[in-house]
């Protein structure tokens, strides 16, 4: 089982550019971190500028390859986030579904779960205006499930992706028909197994 169309958890994170030289992603961490210490000594730990700052400081650390050092600033700007925010704040939602995409891509699964299951929590709880990033993270959960080889949890999150996709895009947008796709695919998957 290898074919699944799945682009929401690839996307949310801008991928490696293949002319990007290890001294623009070195520049890139450097002008983060700089930006970082500055925030940080100008308005302390606890400010929404902080935590961006962490959330950039991630990806650059993404953007030069190192997976762990990603994940340890997300969970930082995650941490200064959930001291900022409300518990139904889609921007808290927002932290938790990077921080579970930056594990899913360390194959770190069941971690990776926890934290786009709080992100769901989060996007349902905020209700309208949420619906399209409440897909994505459904999607996102979906693929998990594939890779816990657990294709009828799987299933279920791809239907509930199809329902609010149907209900809030065009009928011929292309998230719809890779969403379909998906699940045709996991539907096939589950009777090869019966």
């Amino acid at each position: 089982m290898k074919k699944i169309i799945y682009t929401a958890i690839l996307s949310a994170i801008p991928l490696i550019a293949a002319e990007t030289s290890a001294v623009q992603t070195d520049g890139a961490v450097a002008e983060a971190g700089k930006r970082l210490d500055a925030d940080y000594a100008k308005f302390g730990m606890f400010d929404a500028r902080v935590a961006n700052d962490y959330a950039a400081l991630s990806q650059a650390y993404y953007k030069a390859g190192n997976l762990d050092s990603a994940i340890e600033y997300a969970l930082h700007a995650l941490k200064v986030s959930m001291k900022l925010r409300k518990e139904n704040d889609p921007k808290l939602a927002k932290r938790y579904y990077d921080t579970g995409n930056l594990y899913y891509m360390h194959k770190a699964h069941p971690t990776a779960m926890l934290y786009m299951q709080k992100a769901a929590n989060i996007y349902e709880k905020a209700g309208k205006g949420s619906e399209a990033a409440l897909a994505d993270t459904y999607e996102a959960i979906a693929s998990i499930y594939i890779n816990l080889e657990d294709l009828e949890r799987s299933k279920a999150y791809a239907q509930k992706t199809l329902a609010l996709r149907k209900a809030i895009l065009p009928k011929i947008d292309p998230a719809i028909k890779r969403t379909e796709e998906n699940l045709k695919f996991l539907e096939a998957e589950i009777a090869k197994k019966k």
